[in-house]
């Protein structure tokens, strides 16, 4: 059997009012044959639930603000060898927190979609929660908007925007020994996940952080 776990993480900028889209979006996850897919700014409601989890063929978990803005998911491949044991879901559509096992490895794994403005509490109360569940094993992915070095994730950007949340993920980062694997893998790459087009400015704002293991 192959053990190997791909996840997928993704801000879809609203998925509510635009079925089309939906189906687009869900289609080109499938395609990937990933494990498990984390859409962020899904901008949804309860009413949804049952219906995107049809629509997607497996278990789902959702966070909801409303049909216009923020929301998360975590969606899970049919087939795939998963335990939740526990959940913790934002009311705000900003975070989901699950103490999960895939195959025979427990941990704690979060999707987040993190504010625009400095907010270093919310960060704050994802490290809180994190340490409920005691898993020594973490998985955190999503949309930060916030950069790890300003120096070496940003383009074009003079403000340091966001600093005191930089420094509570930085303290998150500390507190579970965790990981930028990407940065890990390319440590002297400049790639963004976020541009503006006029004037040109660029943030690398998406990303994981990982346990060693």
């Amino acid at each position: 059997m192959d053990n190997n776990v791909t996840i997928l993480s993704m801000n879809v900028r609203g998925l509510f009012s635009n079925s089309k889209k939906r189906a687009d979006v869900f289609d080109w996850a499938r395609s990937k044959n990933t494990s498990i897919v984390c859409f962020q700014e899904t901008h949804s409601n309860k009413d949804i639930e049952k219906y995107w989890e049809d629509e997607w063929g497996n278990k789902c978990f959702f966070s909801h603000k409303d049909s216009k803005s923020a929301g998360v998911s975590v969606m899970f491949k049919k087939g795939l060898d998963f335990v939740v044991h526990n959940s913790i879901i934002d009311d705000n559509g900003r975070y989901i927190i699950l103490d999960i096992t895939i195959f025979s490895q427990r941990l704690s794994f979060a999707c987040l979609y993190g504010y625009n403005t400095d907010e270093p509490s919310f960060f704050d109360t994802i490290m809180q929660n994190i340490l409920i569940f005691k898993n020594t094993s973490v998985l955190l992915c999503g949309d930060w908007n916030v950069v790890l070095d300003k120096f070496m994730d940003t383009y074009n950007i003079k403000h340091n925007r966001n600093p005191n949340s930089r420094k509570k993920i930085d303290e998150i980062i500390d507190v579970f020994e965790l990981l930028d694997p990407w940065r890990t893998c390319y440590p002297e790459d400049r790639k963004y996940t976020w541009r503006q087009s006029s004037p040109i400015k660029q943030s690398r704002l998406d990303y994981f952080l990982i346990s060693e293991d």
